[in-house]
């Protein structure tokens, strides 16, 4: 009898052991992984820096953002508000705007061989336009949402709000490929906004204030950009959309739905 008491009580004694380890290696781990979080915003976000702001429209719902040969295209959203605009760089002076019909809300924009791409939300259209007329050359059709729109040399990369970038065909919007962004594992969602910088594809994640810089090969987020420190928001409908990268300045400028100012940012890596 006295034996199995001993027995048990020293059985007793290394499970309590056994339990405090396990607490204290559950808290180490825990630690630690708080820590590699904490260490990965730190090494992978940057902060903008403010080189020069120009003054925008405050009641242009900004969805589509470019700038070519010192001119910049917006294309404006909401129904009955839809537009597509072309304007100075300097001053905002507007050289050149037309609506669309009502029942669009236009989305997306982009250059590609001279010609201006237009996503629209849930129409299901995408216009072609002369760069310099803004005539109408064509329209193509898609299925699902159209939010964000760049190109490359090659196709369209369109977003649709999910962690899903669409390349396509720029003649028929076949799919090409997908690409599913991530960050540490997991599904990078709401990809609003588009531009190819380099190599990268940049994105605005719909309602924050950051930019998601993506490789286009892998869809690895590589970092992110944090533009709290310019943002213009003051409510849920006001929120950074709109990059524009100048590639023959190397010049990156950002704005917003309903935003003041465009800002001309340099971004340290």
């Amino acid at each position: 009898m006295t034996s199995t008491c001993k027995f048990l009580s020293a059985l007793l004694f290394f499970t309590r052991l056994l339990s405090i380890i396990k607490s204290r290696v559950y808290i180490v781990c825990l630690f630690v992984f708080f820590l590699n979080v904490f260490h990965s915003y730190a090494q992978e976000t940057v902060i903008p820096e403010i080189i020069r702001k120009i003054p925008h429209d405050s009641k242009a719902f900004t969805q589509g953002f470019i700038v070519d040969e010192g001119i910049f295209y917006e294309s404006t959203g909401l129904y009955g508000n839809s537009s597509l605009r072309r304007y100075n760089t300097h001053s905002e002076k507007l050289i050149k705007k037309i609506s669309l019909e009502d029942k669009f809300f236009a989305e997306g924009l982009t250059l590609f061989n001279g010609r201006l791409y237009q996503l629209t939300w849930k129409s299901g259209v995408m216009f072609v336009y002369d760069k310099t007329t803004f005539e109408i050359i064509k329209i193509l059709s898609y299925n699902g949402e159209g939010w964000g729109l760049t190109s490359n040399n090659k196709y369209l990369v369109m977003s649709d709000g999910s962690n899903i970038l669409k390349f396509r065909d720029p003649n028929t919007l076949r799919v090409i490929k997908s690409v599913a962004i991530t960050f540490n594992g997991l599904p990078v969602d709401n990809l609003n906004e588009l531009e190819f910088v380099g190599n990268e594809i940049w994105a605005n994640i719909w309602k924050s204030d950051l930019v998601a810089c993506i490789d286009s090969a892998t869809g690895e987020l590589v970092r992110w950009i944090d533009f709290s420190s310019i943002s213009e928001r003051t409510g849920t409908e006001d929120v950074l959309n709109g990059i524009a990268y100048d590639k023959v300045e190397d010049r990156i400028f950002v704005t917003g739905k309903f935003w003041n100012s465009i800002y001309e940012v340099s971004i340290q890596d």
